[in-house]
C-alpha cells in the first residue's frame, strides 16, 4: 500500500507539472517570436546598453527606458511614417500600372545603346512582346486583385508594426533585469550541459550578436549603394527611398520593391535609359551585396565556417521563418560545440582505458621478473 501511495503521488506531481507546463505554453505562445526577437535585440544591444548603464550611474531602470526610447524614435517611428506612406501610395501605383499595361508594352529604345548585350536584350524582349495587346490584357486582369492585395499588405504593415510595439515592451524587461535572467539561464545551462555551460553561453552570444551585425551591416551597406544609384539616375525622394532599401533588406527581394519601383517610375517619366541604369545597378550592385557581405559579417564573429553559415541562414529560414536567419547559425554552433565535445570525452575515455590496460600489464610484468632474479641469485 505504501509504495502505491508513493506511485500515485508521484503521477500526481508528473500530472499537474505536465498541465502547468501546457498552460504555460498555450499562454505564452502567442508572443515567442516576439520574445525570441527581443531576446535577440537584446543580446545583440548590451555592450551598449552596458555603458549607457555605466553612465547613468548603474541605474538599470533608467538605462532601459533611454533604451527604449532610442528604439522608438530611431526604428519604429520610421518604419511606421513609411508605412503609412507605402500604404496610401499603393492605390496610386495600382492605377497608374494599370494605365499603363493598357498603352502596350515596349522594350525600351535606350536599351540599344548599353554595350555588348544592349542589342541583343532589345530583340529579346521584343520577341517576348510580339503580341503586345494580348499581354496588356492579361497583365491587367491579374492587376484586378492588387487592391484586395494593396489591403491585405496594409494589415500586414499595421500587424508589423504592433509586433514591433511587443518587442519594444519586452526588450525593456530584458534590459532592466538583464543580470538576473542571466543568471538564470547560467544555472539552467549548467543543469542541461555541464561543464560545456560556459562554451554554450558564449557561443549563443557571440553567435547571435554575429548574425544580428551581419543583417544590419548588410542593410545599411545595401541603403548606402541605393542611396548612390536613386543619386546618379536623379530619382526625387533618394534619401526616403534608401531609408525604405534599409528597412526592406531583412525581408527576401525587399530592395527589389524599392530599385524595381524607381526603374518603373524613371520608364513612365520617359527616361528609358534611366530606368535600364536603375535596373542594373540594383541587380549588380544593391541586391548582390547581400550575397556575399552578410555571411562575411556573420563569420568574423561566429565559430562557424563561411559555409556552415549560408547553409544556417538558408536552413534557418525554411525551418523556422524569419527568425531562423538567427536561430540557424546558431542551432548549428551549439551542435558542433556538443560534437566536439562528444569526441574529445570519448577521446578521454580511450585514453583512460588505455592507461588503465597499461597499469595493469605492468603490474603483472613485476612478479615474473622477481621471479627471474631470485633464480640468478641461486
Amino acid at each position: 500500500m505504501p509504495s502505491f501511495q508513493a506511485n500515485l503521488d508521484t503521477l500526481l506531481r508528473l500530472g499537474g507539472t505536465a498541465i502547468v507546463l501546457v498552460g504555460v505554453f498555450l499562454v505564452v505562445k502567442p508572443f515567442v517570436s516576439a520574445m525570441v526577437f527581443a531576446g535577440v535585440l537584446a543580446i545583440a544591444t548590451w555592450p551598449l546598453f552596458e555603458r549607457l548603464r555605466r553612465s547613468l550611474g548603474g541605474n538599470p531602470t533608467l538605462a532601459a527606458t533611454v533604451m527604449l526610447l532610442a528604439i522608438l524614435v530611431l526604428v519604429i517611428i520610421p518604419i511606421s511614417l513609411l508605412s503609412a506612406a507605402a500604404a496610401d501610395q499603393l492605390p496610386a501605383v495600382v492605377e497608374v500600372a494599370k494605365g499603363w499595361m493598357k498603352g502596350g508594352l515596349h522594350a525600351p529604345e535606350a536599351l540599344k545603346r548599353v554595350p555588348l548585350i544592349g542589342e541583343r536584350a532589345y530583340m529579346e524582349i521584343e520577341s517576348l512582346l510580339v503580341d503586345r495587346d494580348q499581354l496588356a490584357a492579361l497583365l491587367e486582369r491579374a492587376m484586378e486583385p492588387a487592391g484586395r492585395l494593396s489591403l491585405a499588405f496594409v494589415r500586414v504593415l499595421g500587424d508589423g508594426i504592433l509586433q514591433l510595439l511587443l518587442v519594444a515592451f519586452i526588450v525593456f524587461f530584458y534590459y532592466r533585469d538583464g543580470d538576473r535572467i542571466v543568471a538564470v539561464l547560467r544555472r539552467a545551462s549548467e543543469r542541461l550541459s555541464g561543464h560545456l555551460s560556459s562554451e554554450v553561453m558564449t557561443i549563443v552570444t557571440s553567435t547571435t550578436r554575429s548574425v544580428f551585425i551581419g543583417i544590419v551591416g548588410t542593410a545599411a551597406a545595401q541603403a548606402l549603394v541605393a542611396l548612390i544609384g536613386f543619386v546618379i539616375a536623379g530619382v526625387p525622394g533618394a534619401f526616403m527611398l534608401a531609408v525604405a532599401t534599409f528597412v526592406l533588406s531583412v525581408v527576401p527581394m525587399g530592395p527589389v520593391l524599392v530599385w524595381g519601383g524607381a526603374a518603373i517610375w524613371l520608364y513612365a517619366k520617359g527616361e528609358p535609359g534611366w530606368a535600364v541604369f536603375m535596373v542594373i545597378w540594383g541587380t549588380v550592385v544593391i541586391s548582390s551585396i547581400d550575397n556575399f557581405l552578410k555571411p562575411l559579417l556573420i563569420a568574423r564573429g561566429s565559430t562557424l565556417s563561411l559555409g556552415l553559415i549560408f547553409l544556417g541562414v538558408l536552413g534557418g529560414v525554411v525551418a523556422f521563418g524569419f527568425i531562423g536567419v538567427i536561430l540557424g547559425p546558431v542551432l548549428l554552433a551549439l551542435g558542433l560545440a556538443l560534437g566536439r565535445a562528444w569526441v574529445s570525452s570519448q577521446d578521454a575515455h580511450v585514453a583512460e582505458e588505455v592507461a588503465a590496460t597499461a597499469t595493469v600489464a605492468a603490474a603483472a610484468a613485476v612478479p615474473g621478473a622477481e621471479a627471474t632474479e631470485d633464480r640468478g641469485k641461486r
